[in-house]
């Protein structure tokens, strides 16, 4: 019973998490530019990070908040959220992104004004909220994975029979 509760509860705080921190931003912020692919499309000259990598990313993380309301497919849900936690801490360790990037008001005017990253980066000193959040919710999808793992087992423990050593 208490697994389930944990099951569940974990469930409903990381999928609220990921809306807030993952989904809002990347299609319903109303960002002409997403400040975090945008910076790491301008770092990286890889031109498809936004909006294409940013919409890829975005769609796996509202399926993995679909699956993770649905019991038979929260483990799932979960372990998107845990893949996409490492994407983003890949990201987030390479040049195209790194540890601590602008604030959210630089990147967005500065991308806006088509300033280069060195002028971006001189409008103010780096912030890692990013790179946090991602640390919380790849902890959230762990401690899903966690319950779901423990039901599981109680589940296959439940439809075995007992047995008892009888000694003598």
């Amino acid at each position: 019973m208490l697994n389930k509760m944990w099951s569940l509860t974990s469930a409903v705080i990381l999928a609220l998490l990921m809306v807030w921190v993952w989904a809002y931003p990347k299609f319903w912020a109303g960002y002409e530019v997403h400040p975090v692919f945008g910076w790491s499309e301008l770092l990286s000259g890889f031109s498809a990070m936004d909006p294409y990598v940013r919409w890829a990313a975005g769609a796996v993380t509202l399926a993995s908040i679909v699956m993770l309301f649905i019991a038979r497919t929260r483990m799932l849900g979960a372990l998107l959220a845990a893949a996409l936690s490492v994407f983003y801490l890949a990201l987030h360790s390479t040049p195209w992104l790194g540890l601590a990037i602008p604030s959210h008001e630089a990147l967005v005017n500065g991308l806006a004004a088509g300033l280069s990253a060195e002028q971006i980066r001189a409008m103010s000193r780096g912030e890692d909220l990013h790179l946090v959040m991602t640390l919380v919710n790849g902890l959230m999808a762990a401690v899903v994975i966690a319950a779901e793992y423990a039901l599981r087992h109680e589940a296959r423990e439940a439809k075995q029979p007992r047995t008892t050593l009888v000694f003598g």
